[in-house]
């Protein structure tokens, strides 16, 4: 037994120094952002492997330095997919578990040079992704149905993505009512849609792109062109 715990930590610790050494920096495209999608789907420094849990639809993250398991990771996520990029800016590669597609859950898997191993954050992120790292910026993009699109912008908060802004968006005018809207588009602090008719929550309301903050009009252009 002690000999097993030996070579596993000589394994974890040989992961490390692929995760710390190896962070994947994904070409950008002409407003600074990339899609998670576009991530590799496994790197060459170790092996990641998914496992099916039947009996609660969750996925076991198998990690594995050469043919030896160095950890597994248990997350409640839509789909199995795996996506390497260095998720929180620090150098280091991480991991995206899940879909990173709309109307399904995915979640984020952090290096900690402190635990030397990957760590479930708990995030439940819902829809598709793009990263801009010069920013340090996610963004967001869902939808609950044909005609509306939500986009939002997070940071980074220690082990936490939080919502610094978010923007709704309509096709259809039929549905501003259910969400307190009377543009197109509609730019508010956080993520909280359903309350944009409190004091100091709507930023910004308008029918033309145009009139949005450049960095909308960026954020709105990049998926335009990832989903081509």
């Amino acid at each position: 037994m002690k000999k097993y715990f030996a070579i596993l930590a000589i394994s974890i610790a040989m992961l490390s120094n692929a995760a710390a050494q190896n962070a994947f920096h994904a070409p950008t495209d002409k407003n600074g952002y990339y899609s998670v999608l576009s991530c590799p789907t496994s790197p060459s420094y170790f092996s990641a492997t998914t496992e099916l849990n039947e009996d609660d639809g969750s996925y076991n993250v198998n990690i594995y330095h050469g043919r030896q398991l160095a950890q597994s990771i248990n997350c409640d996520v839509t789909g199995g997919e795996l996506h390497f990029l260095d998720a929180n800016f620090d150098g280091n590669l991480d991991i995206v578990v899940g879909p990173a597609t709309a109307r399904n859950y995915s979640t984020i898997l952090l290096w900690s040079d402190a635990e030397q191993e990957f760590v479930e954050t708990g995030l439940e992120l819902n829809g598709y992704f793009l990263v801009n790292p010069k920013s340090k910026t996610w963004v967001e993009m869902s939808s609950n149905g044909a005609s509306s699109t939500f986009y939002s912008i997070y940071g980074w908060k220690g082990s936490e993505l939080e919502v610094t802004e978010s923007l709704m968006v309509f096709s259809n005018p039929s549905e501003y009512a259910d969400y307190g809207v009377t543009t197109k588009y509609t730019l508010i602090k956080g993520n909280d849609y359903y309350s944009t008719q409190s004091v100091g929550a709507v930023k910004k309301r308008t029918n033309q792109l145009s009139k949005l903050p450049k960095k909308w009009q960026q954020i709105i252009d990049s998926f335009d062109n990832m989903e081509q």
